[in-house]
């Protein structure tokens, strides 16, 4: 039976808020304070930072952040950092990779030829977007 992976807790989200159209922050303005609770949907969240100033770039605005993308990107990272890093140090060493002389690819020589075979293939991702 396979291990379930444990997702990361995530601890905090950020948004930006506009005005809709023809409507003003000014009413809303007065009660962004920090410690304030807000409530979204169904959760209830406390106000941990909060800025008057335009915050999100024009690049930002270009691609839309996926909080399920950030998940499994997250995800994918502390599976490498334990094969990089972990792995060859434990009894399962079956699951280090290897360069064709059988020698253990780790830290610094893992990165090396991922980088590598990431120029010579560097394919394209087909994941799937995220739903609304």
């Amino acid at each position: 039976m396979s291990e379930l992976i444990k997702l990361p807790v995530i601890d905090r989200i950020s948004i930006v808020l506009r005005p809709a159209e023809g409507q003003t922050l000014e009413v809303i303005q007065q009660h962004v304070q920090l410690g304030a609770h807000v409530s979204i949907g169904r959760g209830l969240a406390v106000i941990a930072g909060a800025s008057d100033r335009d915050v999100v770039t024009p690049a930002m605005e270009e691609t839309e952040f996926c909080i399920d993308d950030h998940v499994r990107m997250r995800a994918n990272a502390r599976r490498y950092e334990w094969l990089r890093n972990v792995a060859f140090d434990t009894p399962r060493q079956d699951l280090v990779p290897r360069d064709r002389l059988g020698n253990m690819l780790v830290e610094q020589d893992l990165d090396g030829e991922i980088d590598r075979a990431m120029k010579a293939y560097p394919g394209e991702r087909k994941d799937e977007p995220c739903a609304d």
